[in-house]
């Protein structure tokens, strides 16, 4: 179980988070929600200790930042919106990264990270050097960097965490389908996947559960038909808005208008 306890952050005196409290359980997919600047890459960042905050973050019933460091390595992997790698490893030695914390023989880790490079359609990204790959290609690296750290590739493996800061920020359509798919699998393997988006569409088709912040605090919180209301979402938003159900799911489709003209902005 993973738990914040009254998280805040300040920076410049100013309260970016405040007293943010949530449970989430394992076995979950949540998406944080809110416009630019609503708190949700501070919110993970918080979580990966890499700022100063209030409050109590708790992983497994225990402070998170309290953890022996190699320990954690196999617990949480992270995979931050801005991430690049000056040094010349080409994709495979990326991924491959993820095994550090792992005691296997070379042919064992190759085993992990080919099967990875497949399930990600990578193979013909995986001798090349990250400092040619696109900023879609590095992401789909990381990513399955994070897999790798977390024995994802094994479907016995439970309780792991992993943060997620826009993961498909520069995807096309394809390889979203295919990095939230593979986090939502993961998720429902029995662990807890925290992910960023901005596509409320994308986050509707995959999240077990919606955070919504707002101005440093969670203003809605549930699965997705509850949270992707029209009088949820349009005094936060600020736009023009239609909400129909997905033809082929039973789940909320937010349809955006444009700022002039809009019956409903």
């Amino acid at each position: 179980m993973f738990e914040c306890r009254n998280l805040t952050v300040t920076r410049g005196g100013k309260p970016v988070l405040t007293e943010v409290s949530l449970t989430l359980k394992a076995g979950q997919f949540i998406v944080l929600l809110g416009e630019n600047g609503a708190g949700k890459s501070t919110l993970l960042s918080a979580i990966c200790d890499d700022i100063p905050y209030h409050g109590e973050i708790l992983w497994r019933d225990a402070p998170l930042n309290t953890m022996d460091p190699l320990t954690l390595a196999t617990q949480r992997a992270v995979l931050l919106q801005h991430n690049r790698v000056n040094f010349a490893f080409n994709t495979t030695e990326l991924i491959a990264m993820g095994r550090y914390p792992y005691q296997e023989s070379p042919n064992e880790q190759a085993a992990v990270v080919d099967q990875l490079i497949n399930q990600l359609a990578l193979e013909q990204l995986a001798s090349r050097e990250v400092t040619q790959l696109s900023g879609g290609e590095f992401q789909r690296a990381q990513f399955a960097r994070c897999l790798a750290q977390l024995n994802a590739h094994d479907p016995g493996t439970r309780n792991k965490l992993m943060l997620l800061d826009e993961p498909t920020s520069a995807l096309d359509l394809h390889h979203q389908h295919r990095v939230l798919s593979a986090a939502q699998r993961f998720a429902h393997q029995g662990n807890t996947v925290i992910a960023v988006l901005h596509d409320l569409n994308l986050a509707s088709l995959y999240a077990d559960r919606i955070l919504l912040l707002d101005k440093g605090q969670i203003r809605s919180d549930g699965p997705p038909q509850d949270v992707l209301r029209r009088d949820v979402l349009q005094p936060i938003y600020q736009t023009g808005m239609q909400i129909n159900l997905h033809p082929g799911y039973n789940i909320p489709m937010i349809f955006s208008e444009p700022l002039t003209g809009a019956p409903n902005a």
